[in-house]
């Protein structure tokens, strides 16, 4: 009742009587329909071995998954949540530290990823890596350190991109970052 009345008031203003009855629909309602929403992306930190000289080179996982969520677009502003998939590698996820413009997460890894030495990073493509990135990895001493670093990387206006949540969810690292339009 209430989307019927709102269209018929914009239509005697004639704002919406241009448009076909979906697209009345949309303008009316409140809510962003699902087929409008951004869609979520999965996202490849791609590990990377250090050369071992020793014997004992330890088994590091392969790949990291990360799931992005950018959010409807609102006049001026963007923002993005984030979710890194820990359960494969490891476990017991810990806020390591962060100030304004990064954030670190520390997890234990699994028994059979513990002696790996290395680092990850966001890849393009298959074999491509990102030139900069957001978002990185380490993994030393028996842990996997998840970054998120806006340090040095501006939105489109010049600004600095700004970290806007920071949590653990179901075990794993989970923020929101944003910046200006």
């Amino acid at each position: 009742m209430l989307h019927q009345s709102i269209t018929a008031i914009a239509c005697s203003l004639g704002l919406l009587c241009l448009l076909g009855p979906a697209a009345q629909a949309e303008v009316a309602n409140p809510k962003m329909p699902s087929s409008k929403m951004p869609k979520s992306q999965v996202q490849t930190l791609r590990v990377y071995p250090m050369l071992e000289r020793t014997s004992q080179q330890g088994k590091c996982p392969k790949e990291v998954k990360v799931m992005i969520q950018p959010s409807p677009y609102r006049e001026g502003s963007y923002d993005s949540s984030g979710k890194a998939q820990f359960q494969p590698i490891a476990e017991a996820v810990e806020f390591e530290g962060s100030d304004r413009f990064s954030v670190t997460w520390r997890a234990r890894l699994k028994p059979e990823y513990r002696s790996c030495v290395g680092t990850a990073g966001l890849v393009e493509s298959k074999d491509t890596p990102m030139s900069s990135s957001l978002l990185r990895m380490r993994f030393v001493n028996g842990n996997a350190y998840f970054i998120l670093d806006t340090t040095g990387i501006s939105d489109i206006n010049g600004y600095t991109m700004s970290i806007l949540q920071q949590k653990i969810e179901a075990g794993n690292p989970s923020w929101r970052w944003g910046g200006t339009d």
